[in-house]
């Protein structure tokens, strides 16, 4: 009986130590996949989602990041998460290890280190490990995913707010601006998600107009109508951006007259936008041609010149990773509003170039 229990025991351990497809447990099979690539949806959909966090010592620990740590950590169990040997991201951890010793406050600059490494292992190579098991196609089609997701979410976000004027507590409004209401879903604030849209907006232009994929055209007004109840003036400039780039890859490919044709289609859609959006369009685009562009990015210009002045000062090691507010006197929150500036500024130039 007890060498009975003892096989039963050792079966159980080689079962759940497995790597194959599934792990069998008590009947059950679990399948390791799938919860791979629930993790990596969820951590994909809450990437962005800055607001749900707890900030500790002047660092905010995000929720995602606990998901993120499971889907690595799920990879590993099945053998999956790959370390590889790069030159640059070894020349960044470098270089950013050395700035942190020049920090303001090393003490601040050190838990901002670790954050570094920890984007390294957990964005960089788990992401790069999971699209090289399960390939690139599959991944873009839970990207995909994830962003109808989030346009369902803001769908609700600004119906309830606009129509019964209610909104939940927590996914806030990002409030009104000159009488318009804004939505950010669960990011920082609006041009953030903007940003997060070009990406997507980018993705989908390309793959419908040079890659011929016509799945993508719902992407592309997705990601318009989003743009629109986010209303982002960097999102606006965004898509002007976007769609000017891939029309000139798609037009020097081939000419054709549908493609020629194509501007005066992207007009029309502009002065439906122009008319049924008015006062959006009054208040976030006109603004970019009224006045000075300063002011039409909320201040954002001073803000890059504050920076590379800072920069200036530190070329070499920066001010330390976290440490650009104390380096004014400011509060250890205060941040500059380019993230490449920010690279420069606090981690220097060698490791900004790694970067």
């Amino acid at each position: 009986m007890t060498e009975l229990n003892d096989a039963v025991t050792t079966q159980k351990k080689k079962s759940f130590l497995s790597h194959k497809i599934g792990v069998p447990f008590s009947g059950v099979r679990i399948d390791l996949d799938f919860f791979i690539h629930v993790f990596c949806f969820i951590s994909v959909l809450l990437i962005g989602a800055d607001r749900w966090g707890v900030t500790l010592l002047g660092v905010n620990f995000r929720v995602d990041q606990v998901f993120l740590c499971v889907f690595a950590l799920l990879l590993v169990v099945k053998d999956r998460l790959t370390i590889t040997n790069n030159v640059w991201i070894v020349a960044f951890l470098l270089f950013s290890l050395i700035s942190t010793v020049f920090s303001v406050s090393l003490v601040r600059g050190a838990m901002f280190y670790c954050s570094i490494v920890y984007n390294v292992i957990f964005l960089f190579y788990t992401f790069a490990s999971y699209v090289r098991v399960y390939g690139l196609k599959f991944f873009l089609s839970l990207l995909r995913a994830t962003f109808y997701v989030q346009f369902a979410v803001i769908l609700v976000q600004f119906t309830l707010k606009v129509i019964l004027g209610y909104e939940f507590s927590f996914l806030p409004s990002y409030g009104y601006y000159m009488g318009i209401p804004r939505f950010q879903i669960w990011f920082y604030e609006p041009s953030y998600l903007a940003t997060y849209l070009i990406f997507w907006f980018a993705l989908s232009c390309f793959m419908f107009l040079i890659g011929g994929e016509r799945g993508y055209l719902t992407d592309l007004i997705l990601a318009l109508l989003m743009f629109v109840m986010s209303t982002s003036t960097s999102g606006f400039v965004g898509i002007a951006f976007v769609v000017a780039t891939a029309y000139l890859i798609w037009i020097c490919r081939r000419i054709t007259w549908k493609k020629l044709v194509f501007p005066v289609f992207l007009i029309v859609l502009f002065l439906v936008f122009r008319f049924a959006f008015r006062s959006v369009y009054d208040v976030f685009i006109s603004r970019l041609f009224e006045g000075s562009l300063d002011t039409a990015s909320g201040g954002r210009i001073m803000g890059w010149s504050e920076t590379w002045k800072v920069f200036l000062e530190n070329p070499f090691f920066g001010v330390g990773p976290g440490n650009y507010g104390l380096y004014l006197g400011a509060e250890a929150g205060y941040v500059p509003s380019n993230v490449s500036l920010e690279l420069l500024a606090t981690l220097g130039i060698f490791a900004f170039l790694a970067f």
